[in-house]
């Protein structure tokens, strides 16, 4: 067979994806045990999944995993379950992504329901922050086991390393009223420098050229339409601010319009329920992001407390179907069409220097959840040292699985902490 035959038959390969020996059930169970355990935000949940596909089960490849968290920064919505709706895309096609999806947001979404109720009740409840305060540095080693693992297989050279410090000092030293793009503006600059510091132009010129693979307009151009139309719905006056309507078109219309991940965005949701709607007063907005923070998943959970707040358990279930599923179906149209270019040289160049910034942006993340430790007495500070050191070691050194060290870190830290 000469090479010319072989490459139609690459082509094919490539353009139906080769999806993994895993089933629906498999799907279901392993990110529902994700979204039981990780608390933190959205590097923490990824770190999970991470820690479960890519490290335990070897179902992905760690730059698989990079390309799809590199994608997520790259659109607007919920990273953790952008990057989860990719990995069960990648698994078992768009319903594996449904799968995942959904199963990575029902504890966090049973759990903030049943918060509503309560808080509905006794207005507040603070005991449930002590209670997963042990948590918080034992998530911290997870995420900085996996960017120690990323960096291990992807940091190549000293160029690649200087990339990664780069993104690390960058992060840390813009300030925080700018950071609502950051994280956008991040991947578009490392993969210019990517393409300009890695780009072979011999090999570039001696490439084979890639057998044209069919681009998915119509996938593309549908979810455009989607976009737009969720976009512009945001800005369509209703006669009752209170109906199920308004709530799905508002946190739909959000939902792709919120770049730069759960922290930076929440002013945003913050103008529209507060200042424009008045669902829900300061004081409600601040508890119901509180919430969502002493909770596994993404922060965006927020959306069930304060749709429950509006419409009861209906409301919770339309605002948070509402928040994470036009950016899942943007994340699984837009892996599609990165197959198609990651054939490319100069797209390769590109992804090598985004990946860098990937790894700077997960090291941050750590850096940022360290900020919430309790540094007022050595009392208080021993025990997060204690947790961390020790899951991080149990973690690179003994491989231990992040499902049993996460609740342990929460029973030493309901012992130790005073």
């Amino acid at each position: 067979m000469t090479t010319q035959d072989t490459q139609p038959q690459a082509a094919l390969n490539s353009e139906i994806e080769i999806q993994k020996p895993v089933s629906f059930f498999y799907i279901f169970t392993t990110f529902l045990k994700a979204g039981c355990l990780g608390f933190g935000g959205f590097m923490s949940l990824i770190s999970v999944v991470e820690s479960i596909i890519v490290r335990k089960r070897k179902l992905l490849t760690p730059e698989e995993m990079l390309d799809g968290i590199s994608l997520a920064s790259l659109l607007p919505g919920p990273q953790a379950v952008n990057v989860v709706a990719y990995t069960g895309n990648k698994l078992k096609g768009p319903w594996g992504a449904v799968v995942a999806g959904v199963a990575v947001v029902l504890p966090s979404f049973l759990l903030m329901v049943m918060l509503s109720y309560l808080y509905g009740i006794y207005g507040n409840i603070p005991e449930v922050k002590r209670f997963f305060q042990g948590f918080v540095p034992a998530v911290v080693a997870v995420i900085i086991s996996v960017a120690y693992r990323m960096a291990k297989q992807n940091v190549k050279g000293k160029i690649e390393l200087f990339l990664v410090l780069l993104a690390i000092a960058g992060l840390i030293f813009i300030p925080r009223d700018y950071r609502l793009y950051v994280t956008f503006l991040l991947v578009l600059t490392f993969g210019l420098i990517g393409y300009f510091l890695f780009t072979d132009k011999k090999a570039l010129a001696n490439a084979p050229k890639i057998a044209r693979i069919k681009f998915p307009y119509i996938t593309t151009s549908l979810v455009l339409v989607m976009i737009a139309t969720l976009a512009a719905g945001l800005y369509v006056p209703v006669e009752d601010p209170k109906s199920l309507f308004n709530l799905v078109k508002t946190f739909g219309g959000l939902s792709v319009m919120l770049f730069g991940g759960g922290y930076v965005i929440i002013p945003i949701i913050q103008h529209h329920v507060v200042e424009v709607f008045h669902w829900v007063t300061q004081t409600s907005f601040k508890d119901g992001i509180a919430f969502s923070q002493v909770m596994p998943g993404p922060i965006l959970i927020a959306a069930a407390f304060i749709g429950f707040q509006v419409k009861g358990i209906t409301g919770a279930l339309l605002s948070t179907i509402a928040i994470f599923t036009p950016p899942a179906i943007l994340m699984v149209a837009a892996s599609k069409a990165m197959e198609f270019f990651k054939k490319s040289v100069i797209a390769k160049s590109v992804l090598r220097g985004i990946r860098c910034g990937v790894i700077g942006m997960i090291f941050f993340a750590a850096w940022e959840l360290t900020k919430t430790t309790d540094y007022s007495s050595f009392a208080a500070f021993w025990p997060s040292l204690l947790i961390f050191g020790g899951t991080l070691v149990a973690l690179i050194k003994f491989n231990v699985d992040v499902v049993y060290l996460i609740p342990a870190a929460g029973l030493v830290g309901f012992f130790l902490y005073p």
